[in-house]
């Protein structure tokens, strides 16, 4: 009873602090007081620490790992139409899921952040979008990197890895290849962009500098290729403005 007075009592003062800033966008003032709210209500008390918890038991080879960044970093979710803020996050692309370190470093604790809930997060600069309505079974569904080029184009960059055995001395490793899916969000629709041709065909009247831009920097597309896409897309949108 007493901690649903005090739950109840930070509400009212967090809804009093909210008209009298008048808090429209996601601004530092706005940070400033979801942490602030986050901070004296508690964690426990939040909707997003109800997900399992994220096991993972891989003996891996050659360090590797199932994750975007295998270490946490700090970023913020919107889950179930609520921001959160600093929090210890990192991306499992294997299982698609986003986990969470709700306390302190020395703390063990990792939970998957239910999927079906979260709209968007933030790792470090990054913003990742849950495309969950996608109609083509050729798109996969799930979390995305979004990377905006204008006001009606959007690049979707989906990072996952394959799962493979590696044979060791005496033992069995699991090894996990990188790999990626490209979308554009273009004219009111999504299109599948993981071959040049599928983007010529969307831009043919800049075919050539297509082409030129892949010559140029294919030694980009072979070290990282989310980076070659989003600066070919970028150059793309540059010549069509």
């Amino acid at each position: 009873m007493k901690r649903l007075q005090k739950n109840l009592y930070f509400l009212i003062l967090f809804g009093l602090f909210l008209n009298i800033y008048n808090i429209h966008s996601q601004t530092n003032n706005e940070v400033s007081t979801y942490n602030w709210f986050d901070k004296n209500l508690g964690i426990e008390s939040l909707d997003f620490k109800n997900g399992p918890a994220h096991l993972n038991f891989d003996k891996t080879a050659n360090n590797q790992n199932r994750y975007y960044i295998d270490d946490f970093k700090n970023g913020s979710i919107m889950y179930n139409g609520q921001h959160y803020f600093d929090l210890y996050l990192k991306y499992d692309i294997y299982a698609d899921e986003l986990v969470l370190r709700p306390y302190a470093e020395s703390n063990t604790t990792k939970i998957n952040i239910i999927k079906d809930y979260v709209s968007s997060f933030k790792i470090g600069n990054q913003k990742f979008t849950n495309l969950k309505e996608l109609s083509s079974p050729n798109l996969k569904k799930g979390y995305y990197e979004e990377v905006i080029l204008a006001n009606n184009t959007i690049l979707y960059i989906k990072y996952y890895k394959e799962r493979n055995n590696v044979v060791g001395e005496n033992a069995f490793y699991i090894g996990y290849l990188l790999k990626y899916d490209y979308i554009l969000f273009k004219d009111n629709d999504f299109h599948l962009i993981n071959d040049k041709k599928e983007i010529i065909k969307l831009y043919p009247e800049d075919k050539r500098k297509i082409n030129d831009f892949y010559f140029k920097n294919r030694n980009l597309k072979k070290e990282d290729p989310s980076l070659f896409i989003k600066n070919l897309m970028r150059y793309i949108n540059n010549l069509n403005l």
